[in-house]
């Protein structure tokens, strides 16, 4: 009777250590599907460029919210290739990783950090991008921003897991921050929309009539 009870409490404990696994998972799953079928649109827009230069793409709403206004600059294409062929390697690469996590599959130490290591890769490229299009081209693709959306959560969430899950022991008051995942992805979101506001506040004036 008392192994029955042992082996009922280890079985409901292993549930619970695995459910911050399965939430990452999920996560992981549906930003990088997500993600992916934006890259994928961007790529498809691409090639349409490259076969009708000065064409008009579904995204180009206005002067300042325009696809093909980003795909024209350097940013768009950073390691000499474009960013979203990138994005549709790294996002599929992604989602099976949350597949795995979703299915209860125990990741290698290695594994976790290589997550995190090309999670945070593509955290810091977001930035980059996100920077350049609010206060250096002047222009906001629609595809791209959805990008950004979903790349935040997915950084924030791998980075908790990887401190749950003990791979990384960080200190305890930064542990305790970087928990809070959710939290932190919404306080990513306030800080880009602030920037959009700051980046492109003579547009929304004059979009209003204020200007």
């Amino acid at each position: 009777m008392l192994a029955e009870i042992d082996a009922e409490l280890a079985a409901e404990a292993a549930v619970r250590r695995r459910a911050p696994e399965r939430v990452t998972g999920a996560v992981l799953l549906l930003g990088g599907a997500v993600s992916w079928v934006a890259a994928l649109v961007l790529m498809i827009d691409k090639l349409f460029l490259l076969e009708n230069p000065g064409a008009q793409l579904g995204c180009d709403i206005n002067p300042f919210i325009s696809c093909g206004d980003v795909m024209s600059t350097w940013q768009a294409a950073t390691f000499g290739i474009p960013n979203m062929a990138i994005g549709l390697a790294g996002y599929a690469i992604m989602a099976c990783i949350g597949s795995l996590l979703l299915s209860g599959a125990q990741l290698p130490r290695w594994f976790s950090w290589a997550t995190l290591g090309g999670m945070t890769f593509a955290f810091g490229f977001i930035q980059f991008l996100a920077i350049s299009a609010i206060f250096v081209i002047k222009a906001l693709c629609p595809w791209c921003m959805l990008v950004w959306l979903m790349t935040a959560p997915m950084f924030f969430a791998v980075l908790a897991r990887t401190i749950e899950s003990g791979t990384w022991r960080a200190p305890a008051p930064l542990a305790a921050v970087l928990r809070h995942w959710v939290v932190l992805s919404i306080a990513w979101y306030a800080l880009v929309v602030l920037a959009i506001l700051a980046g492109f506040w003579r547009q929304w004036l004059y979009m209003v009539g204020l200007g």
